[in-house]
C-alpha cells in the first residue's frame, strides 16, 4: 500500500525513535495532576480570536469536564481548494507553546496538546492545554 499518491518505495528510511524521549517527556507531563491550565477562555481564546482574522468564524467554545477546551470554527466565504489541515495548524499555532502536537482525529476534528515542559524556555512551571478544534 502506498503512503501517499506518488509513493514508490512503500517504506521509509528509519523508525521514529530519535524523538521518542521528547514525546515521552510530553506524555509524562500530561499525566501529572493539575498539568492542564485553568481558564482557557482567558489564556487561549483571545489569541484564537485574533488568529481567526477574516478567514475563520469562531462559532463557539466550551471547557469540558476532562480539561479539553473545545472550540468550533467555520471557514468564512468560499474557500474551495483550501488545505484545511494546514489552515487548522496555522490557527492553532496562535496558542503554541514549546511543546506542540496536532492530530486530525476525524473529519473536521483536530486535537491539540500544547504546553511547557520542565526546562523549556522561558522557565515557567510545566503546564499545558488540551484543545479540540471542530471545523464545521
Amino acid at each position: 500500500m502506498r503512503r501517499w499518491d506518488v509513493d514508490e518505495r512503500g517504506t521509509g528510511i528509519a523508525d521514529g525513535s530519535a524523538m521518542e524521549p521528547q514525546v515521552t517527556a510530553l506524555l509524562d507531563a500530561m499525566r501529572r495532576d493539575g498539568w492542564v491550565t485553568e481558564q482557557p477562555e482567558v489564556h487561549l481564546l483571545p489569541h484564537l480570536r485574533r488568529a481567526c482574522g477574516s478567514e475563520w468564524l469562531l462559532m463557539g467554545e466550551r471547557l469540558l469536564d476532562d480539561g479539553v477546551y473545545e472550540v468550533t470554527v467555520s471557514l468564512s466565504g468560499d474557500r474551495e481548494g483550501v488545505h484545511v489541515h494546514r489552515e487548522v495548524v496555522r490557527l492553532l499555532s496562535a496558542v503554541a507553546e514549546p511543546a506542540f502536537y496536532v492530530r486530525q482525529a476525524g473529519p473536521g476534528v483536530f486535537e491539540c496538546v500544547t504546553g511547557v515542559l520542565d526546562g523549556d524556555p522561558p522557565g515557567f512551571k510545566s503546564h499545558g492545554h488540551l484543545v479540540r478544534l471542530i471545523v464545521t
